[in-house]
């Protein structure tokens, strides 16, 4: 769904929960979002859920940027749809693991205007660009995959319209007893790439981002600890690059059961870097 610009939209009631696509930016009137009951789309097999979405979809969005009327419930719903298709992508993407070695850049991006991230969709968060948290050992059947869900807050005031903006996470995950590869830690770096929507207004003051990503799908290998450090740039169509702060920051894990398709969420126990 693409109703960018449209000025006099003033409420999007009951949409699907499963669209891949909705794009309302600069639809300064808007006030009221809200999505049909998840439950009304329950799915008797794993096959049923993965047809909810294009099989060969790249980008899932959801983005409300310059949305500035919209009401508490309506972001508090727009959080709750982006956390349900992060979960059910997760058994998606963690699925593709074992039939492909080719890397996956599949990827959910929502954007909304706000200074707050959740505290019940992330627990973990911390006033700056990085945090640590704790991960449950063997959160599942201890044969699963762990799939991060992160969320940022940042101002786009000097943020370039028709121009890509990307948001890295250069995170570590360490093991315990050298986890199942042999290995005490690993470094990994994400990168997610929106192409923001041409504006003749400029996008103004903060933004939260709700992202994930195939790429973020790890194997569990007893990962006891992840720490995380995100940044942000607005990439310049002359090499005119520039660094967006990242005021806030959260993450959010699921596991992924390999064997049975079904997903755990952990609780995790989250510090401030």
């Amino acid at each position: 769904m693409y109703m960018d610009s449209c000025k006099s939209l003033n409420l999007l009631s009951e949409l699907p929960p499963y669209l891949d696509r909705l794009d309302v930016c600069n639809c300064t009137s808007l006030e009221k979002v809200s999505f049909a009951d998840q439950n009304l789309c329950q799915f008797d097999s794993f096959g049923e859920l993965v047809s909810m979405f294009d099989s060969f979809v790249e980008l899932v969005s959801m983005l409300f940027c310059n949305c500035f009327n919209l009401n508490q419930e309506s972001t508090n719903n727009i959080e709750a749809n982006a956390m349900l298709k992060i979960g059910s992508l997760a058994k998606i993407w963690a699925a593709r693991q074992n039939l492909s070695s080719c890397r996956d850049s599949s990827r959910l991006i929502c954007c909304f205007p706000g200074n707050k991230i959740s505290a019940n969709k992330f627990k973990c968060q911390s006033m700056n660009s990085s945090l640590s948290l704790k991960i449950a050992p063997n959160g599942g059947s201890g044969s699963g995959f762990l799939v991060f869900a992160i969320c940022l807050v940042a101002d786009l005031t000097h943020c370039r319209s028709d121009c890509y903006v990307e948001c890295i996470c250069e995170y570590q995950l360490t093991a315990t007893d050298g986890g199942n590869g042999g290995g005490g830690y690993e470094k990994l770096r994400s990168t997610i790439t929106l192409l923001l929507p041409f504006e003749t207004e400029k996008y103004k003051d903060y933004h939260v981002f709700i992202l994930s990503t195939a790429d973020m799908v790890k194997k569990d290998q007893n990962y006891e600890e992840a720490s995380f450090e995100f940044s942000i740039r607005n990439l310049g169509l002359e090499g005119d690059d520039v660094d967006i702060k990242v005021e806030i920051c959260g993450v959010h894990v699921f596991y992924v059961d390999e064997e049975s398709d079904t997903d755990y969420i952990y609780d995790t126990d989250g510090t401030g870097g």
